[in-house]
């Protein structure tokens, strides 16, 4: 793991902490401060970057920052035009109750991101998230509805990264608090491939059949470099269910979501939250606690399973 990974795990972990600490704490800002200190952070962040037309460059990075603080900020109130209008007043109202935490640590980092290390390219709101462009080294990582990514996101079905990150924020509005000690530490302190983790293939089975069931028309071929509907390849399903695709030296799991018997199979792999998962919350830090032991136990398995396959060999 490079520093810049290993920072961002101990970001994420303090995020964690203090989350289950303060379940209900909300903005990392005060009122007076609201897109202001966003402006003057981009203002002097683009004054001290171009040695040449600072003040050009300074304005138009302030201006920036403080857009993004107010598309972050209006991340809270939006939701899913695909849902049902009731569903999208559920949503709403989960976002500050069932999903709280982790709506607080996405709403939290946004800012962190954006107005202290200014990194923040754009800010858009696809399918009820709030997807942040960013320049960072790693890829993705989504609390509640915020998806904070690297620069090659984009707000598009057909985008590797917004898929598989979009998925988590299915898991979140299933799971609601759960969805930390459940899915947020496991994913985070996985050490085995992690593409294979169980909550990561329960991410990309819940993406999967979200952006079919929105869009008939969402292309499922075979054919994965044409950057054209789900990535078998870059967010893949085990080799248990579908059909194997082997394309030069790469192979993946091909899967039809027409196909009955393909979609049963793929339910299987749904990760579901305990109720421990849950009553947790009620005494800090069992959260925390529980949420190790959920990743110990998932790293174990694992572990067995990539020992069973070397012996398959």
């Amino acid at each position: 793991m490079n520093s810049s990974k290993a920072h961002f795990k101990i970001l994420v972990i303090t995020c964690f902490c203090i989350a289950i600490s303060f379940p209900s704490f909300g903005s990392p800002k005060k009122q007076e401060f609201f897109i202001l200190d966003s402006w003057v952070s981009g203002f002097i962040a683009g004054l001290a970057k171009n040695k040449e037309e600072r003040w050009k460059s300074a304005f138009k990075r302030a201006n920036l920052n403080a857009k993004n603080d107010l598309r972050i900020w209006g991340g809270l109130f939006v939701t899913d035009s695909n849902s049902t209008n009731g569903k999208r007043f559920l949503e709403l109202g989960s976002r500050f109750t069932y999903q709280g935490p982790q709506t607080g640590i996405g709403f939290f980092m946004s800012h962190f991101y954006n107005t202290v290390l200014c990194r923040v390219n754009t800010v858009s709101h696809p399918n009820g998230s709030t997807l942040l462009n960013m320049n960072v080294a790693w890829t993705g990582i989504c609390f509640g509805n915020y998806i904070l990514a690297k620069k090659a996101s984009d707000p598009d079905p057909n985008n590797r990264i917004f898929q598989h990150e979009y998925g988590h924020y299915l898991q979140s509005k299933r799971m609601g608090m759960a969805y930390l000690v459940r899915v947020g530490l496991p994913a985070i302190m996985s050490t085995g491939i992690h593409d294979e983790h169980p909550v990561e293939v329960d991410c990309n089975r819940e993406a999967f059949i979200y952006f079919n069931r929105i869009d008939p028309n969402f292309q499922n071929d075979s054919a994965f470099f044409d950057k054209k509907g789900w990535d078998f390849l870059y967010n893949p399903f085990p080799d248990t269910i579908g059909v194997k695709v082997v394309s030069g030296k790469t192979s993946f799991q091909y899967l039809n979501y027409k196909d009955s018997a393909d979609l049963q199979k793929i339910n299987l792999l749904k990760v579901k939250a305990k109720w421990l998962d849950y009553v947790g919350w009620f005494a800090f830090p069992a959260p925390l606690i529980i949420g190790v032991c959920n990743s110990s136990v998932y790293n174990e398995n694992q572990e067995i399973e990539e020992l069973k396959r070397k012996a398959s060999h």
